[in-house]
This record gives C-alpha cells, sequence and structure tokens, in this order.
C-alpha cells in the first residue's frame, strides 16, 4: 500500500478578499474570502466577534473554497468594523486553524487607526479568566448615566482576551472611552446576571496611534523593495494593498497589524472580580447527625437572631458554634431528642426565613445486628497532628474532637513514653480554642525523639456525653537537618497601611498568614523540602482579610502580589530572599 505524506500542520490562507481587507467605503452587502484550500467553521457564535458589534450575526455560507459573509442589517456610516474570527475557519482535512485572521473594513473614507491593549487576571490570584469580553463605550446617550453603561448598552468595540490574557483594540476612533471586561456567561454583552464578572478603569481613557512593528519576514525583502514611500504604503491601513506586494499576500498585512507592540504606558493591566450580593440569605439549614444543626449563609452574620416558634422539650440544650468566618452556625443538642423544631431566623431585618427541621433520623431497612450497632453510641472521635507517624518540628502534639469537649479528666493509667525513658502519669492536656474542639500536650520533643502516647478511656467528654475510647499515639520527631529555613527581607511603604502576607504550597494552599505594616524580616522555620510561594494582599480596610470589588461604588478588588518565582527550599539550607513588592 502506498505511504501517506507528512501530516499537514499548514492552515488555510486567504488567497482573495473582495471586497478587498482594509477597503474604504464599504458599500457592500457580503464579502466573500477564498481560500487555497477546503476550510470548515467551528462554533462561529463563540469564536467570531464583530466590533462594533451587530444586532444579528451575519449569515455564513460555504461555497468551494469560498466563505460568504451577508449582513442582514444596514452598517452605521463613516464607521470601521473588524471581523475577529478567532480559531473559527479551519482546514477541512486535519483542523489546522486560521489563527488571529482579521478582516477589517470602512464605510466612511478613511480607516480610523487607533488602539489599545493590556491584559486582564482574575483578582484574587491573577490568573488568566477562561472568557473574558474587552469593552469600549462612548457617545453615551443622555437618558443613561455613567454608572449604568455596561448594565443597558452594548459596547461600540469589542475584543476577546487571549490565552494569557492580553488583548488589543484596533481601529478605534480618536474619542474617549469607558472601558470594561466582562465574563458574558449569557453572550448579550450586558452586565446582568449574578457570577458574572467584571473589571473596569476608574476613568476615560484615550487610544493612540501605533507604529506596527517591522517582522522578521519583511528583513528577507530587498532594501530597493523597501522604500521609505512602499514602507509608508505597506503600513497604512488607509490604503488599500499595493498589487506590487501580492506575493506577500493579505495574511502578511494582517501580521503586520496583530503584532503591533503597544509602548509599555499603553499595556493596560485590569483586574477581574465577582461582586458580593448584598443581600444575606440562608442557604441550608440541615441536619448533619443526630445531635448537629448547621444553618450556611451566603456572607458573615451579624447580630444572627434564631427563635423558636413552637415551645422546646426542656432537655433541648443549645452549645453554639460560629464558624471563623462567620457564615455558619452549628448547634449541638442532645441526640436522643427527636422532636421537630420549627425556627424564625433573623439577622437585623435582612435575613427573615422560617425553617422547619425534623430531628428524627432517617428510617432505613436494616438488619437486627446493624440495628444493634446503631444503637450502640459511638465513642468520640479525635484526629491528632500526626502525618505518616510523625510530628513535625516545632509542632506540639494537638488532638482535635468531632464535637467540643465541655469536661477533660485525665486519670492515672496513662503513660509516656520517649525513646528508652517511660513516663506514668505525666499526661496533662490543655483546651486552645474557645469551643472546646482542640486539645493540646503540654510535653514538648527534641528533634530525633521517638515517642508513644497513652491514656484510657473516658478521659474526654463530647457536649453528646460521647467519650474516648482508650487510645494510643505512636511517632517520631525528625531530625533537624531534614528541614529547612526562608528568610524573606520584604520592603513595603511605611504608610501605615496594613498588608498580609501568605506562605503557599504549591498548590496554593495557605500555610502561614501574617499581618505586616512595615518592611522588615519575616523568618520561615522548620519548612519541608519543596516549592513554596508567597503572595500579599494590600488589606485596604484593615479586615485581615481579601475584600472582592464593588462597581457601583467605584471599588476596585484589594490588590495581590505574588513573589516572582517559586522558591525552592532544600533540607538542611537556608534559603534568603529580598522581595519589594510594586505596590
Amino acid at each position: 500500500m502506498p505511504r501517506g505524506g507528512e501530516k499537514d500542520i499548514i492552515p488555510p490562507k486567504v488567497l482573495k478578499a473582495v471586497p478587498e481587507n482594509y477597503a474604504v467605503n464599504f458599500d457592500a452587502k457580503r464579502i466573500e474570502l477564498t481560500f487555497d484550500e477546503f476550510v470548515k467553521l467551528v462554533d462561529m457564535q463563540k469564536n467570531l466577534l464583530i466590533s462594533p458589534p451587530l444586532k444579528t450575526n451575519p449569515e455564513f455560507r460555504l461555497r468551494g473554497k469560498t466563505l460568504q459573509i451577508s449582513f442582514d442589517e444596514p452598517l452605521m456610516e463613516e464607521t470601521t468594523y473588524t471581523l475577529f474570527f478567532g480559531d473559527a475557519i479551519v482546514d477541512l482535512t486535519e483542523g489546522n486553524p486560521l489563527t488571529g485572521y482579521n478582516y477589517v473594513f470602512s464605510t466612511g473614507t478613511l480607516l480610523d487607526s487607533l488602539s489599545l491593549g493590556g491584559i486582564v487576571l482574575n483578582a484574587f490570584d491573577l490568573t488568566v479568566p477562561e472568557q473574558a469580553y474587552v469593552m469600549l463605550y462612548s457617545n453615551i446617550p443622555d437618558t443613561v448615566s455613567a454608572d449604568s453603561v455596561p448594565y443597558l448598552i452594548r459596547p461600540q468595540y469589542i475584543s476577546r482576551t487571549d490565552l494569557e490574557g492580553h488583548f488589543a483594540l484596533e481601529n478605534l476612533k480618536d474619542t474617549v472611552y469607558q472601558l470594561f471586561v466582562l465574563s458574558d456567561m449569557n453572550s448579550n454583552l450586558l452586565y446582568d446576571m449574578p457570577g458574572e464578572k467584571i473589571a473596569f478603569l476608574d476613568s476615560l481613557i484615550q487610544p493612540v496611534y501605533v507604529e506596527p512593528r517591522l517582522p522578521d519576514s519583511m528583513l528577507l525583502l530587498s532594501d530597493s523593495m523597501l522604500t521609505d514611500t512602499l514602507l509608508r504604503d505597506v503600513f497604512s491601513v488607509t490604503d488599500s494593498l499595493i498589487t506590487d506586494l501580492e506575493m506577500i499576500s493579505d495574511t502578511l498585512t494582517d501580521t503586520l497589524v496583530n503584532e503591533s507592540i503597544l509602548p509599555p504606558e499603553l499595556d493596560i493591566p485590569l483586574f477581574m472580580f465577582e461582586e458580593q450580593d448584598s443581600v444575606q440569605r440562608l442557604l441550608r439549614a440541615e441536619m448533619l447527625r443526630p445531635g448537629l444543626l448547621q444553618f450556611a449563609f451566603r456572607y458573615p452574620t451579624k447580630n444572627l437572631i434564631i427563635k423558636e416558634l413552637r415551645p422546646l422539650p426542656d432537655s433541648f440544650e443549645i452549645f453554639e458554634v460560629v464558624s471563623k468566618a462567620a457564615d455558619t452556625v452549628q448547634w449541638y443538642y442532645p441526640a436522643q431528642i427527636t422532636d421537630s423544631l420549627f425556627l424564625k431566623i433573623q439577622q437585623d431585618t435582612v435575613v427573615n426565613d422560617t425553617v422547619s427541621l425534623s430531628l428524627a433520623p432517617k428510617k432505613t431497612v436494616a438488619s437486627r445486628r446493624k440495628k444493634e450497632e446503631d444503637e450502640k453510641i459511638p465513642a468520640l472521635n479525635l484526629v491528632p497532628n500526626i502525618k505518616s507517624r510523625k510530628l513535625d518540628i516545632p509542632k506540639p502534639l494537638q488532638i482535635r474532637f468531632d464535637e467540643p469537649v465541655v469536661r477533660y479528666a485525665m486519670r492515672d493509667t496513662n503513660w509516656l513514653l520517649i525513646n528508652d525513658d517511660t513516663l506514668y502519669n505525666r499526661l496533662h492536656f490543655k483546651q486552645i480554642d474557645s469551643y472546646g474542639f482542640t486539645y493540646q500536650l503540654d510535653t514538648t520533643f527534641d528533634a530525633e525523639s521517638r515517642v508513644m502516647v497513652r491514656f484510657p478511656d473516658s478521659v474526654f467528654f463530647g457536649y453528646s456525653g460521647r467519650t474516648n475510647d482508650t487510645t494510643q499515639l505512636i511517632f517520631s520527631i525528625p531530625a533537624l537537618d531534614q528541614y529547612g529555613n526562608l528568610f524573606v527581607d520584604i520592603r513595603v511603604p511605611d504608610e501605615g497601611r496594613n498588608f498580609i502576607v501568605q506562605l503557599l504550597d504549591d498548590k496554593e494552599k495557605v500555610l502561614d498568614e501574617r499581618n505586616v505594616s512595615s518592611s522588615g524580616l519575616l523568618d520561615y522555620l522548620y519548612l519541608l523540602p519543596g516549592q513554596y510561594m508567597l503572595k500579599l494582599i494590600d488589606d485596604r480596610n484593615r479586615n485581615g482579610r481579601w475584600d472582592t470589588g464593588d462597581y457601583l461604588k467605584k471599588q476596585q478588588a484589594e490588590r495581590v502580589f505574588y513573589f516572582p518565582k517559586m522558591i525552592e527550599i532544600r533540607a538542611n539550607w537556608d534559603q534568603e530572599e529580598i522581595w519589594e513588592p510594586k505596590i
């Protein structure tokens, strides 16, 4: 059998455009693009962008190797239009996309030639958003307030960010614009859905003319071809293509435009955020297990009131626990109570919900043995902070319980073995949180120690009456040379501002968090070998956490900054870094 040739990796090329690309005085009802091979269209609704936007998308039809684009509505006068095809045009055989092809024309005598550009990132973690549309607005009607623009008006110009978050808006009129970025999940070019993200500039912006960059391919042409006049004609977006340069093809002019480099002052950074809905809501009220109710709210609660609408049994005593973020409230109660609760939940006048909760466990079909096991009161569950039978330096031994411990009484039959020394009746724990979930051993251990801790049952008493089983913990303390240290000389503005510095692992889990108000040395001791990150939050309102933005209040999300590289921690090694965030 004959073998096939090499795989086709060459995208289709535009051989001819009617009317010509970058045409002026455009009055055609249809555009025809002829390619050097058969093509197909992929997800045109998603990939194609038309700027300024049309009320209805054109009709697209393939005739052989020619793509026909027919307009169903009249175009605006004296306006430059750009069709961004993205990756919508691919060859028929291998699906190679014609990436970055734009078709530009003007209904007036000149093509607008000003530009804007920048980068869009998510405000919280500086990642690139999956979908972001950059929109420009001008000539706002008098009946629409400036604040209402993204809610009520479709943009005059639009572009989409690339895989790295960069965007370019070209062929713009010489005027000032409002600039917004939307995730626009329903594709209507309006900011009108919960969950949509937004970014905005605080002031109007003026586009500028940018001299296109000469691509490397042009350097192969002879000097005789690149006369000053010819270069001026090639780079001018107001003239038709020069017939003497047909060998370069239409795509060269597109390349000259697309590879334009904006000056640094126009590399606009924009940070997208999702606004908080100002309305507090009760998200869930549920029984997690017998003896535990949970009320989850959208935002942190303040002045929360939960009232009983019907009398409760005298034995229904509640132990209330509020989460650190204050958005979850848990009620611990005697598990044997199986009545129904009717509650009114109110936070000032914001939340006003009535809920009904049955405290009876769900009935299931089970064997006699399973029923007997269910009726047996389970032991109080405890989890030590030991991983792989190791307790890292300098952490003390801690035990966390699955419900608040209301009483602790160590008995004499406890013992502690450190290396070869056995100590009887020397275990002492103390409560270290406000609710009694966590207890800590008051004995510390040296590096390279081997430890066994054993204490009897019924030492810790949970709120529900459950107690612990006899517990034995065996672990070791690693040697000091298995850890590394990190010292960071951080330099921040000494203006009485508050910054939050977080040490993160390579998956961005927060390992350490500190408030910093001035420059100084931060030390992170006894770190396990691996890769770490540093993140800084400009805590403008000094509330100790990152806050999102609010468009109507003209409030940007709090800025975050990352140390510019991953930090590699090696065992038995001190790593020193200097960090001066550009705040």
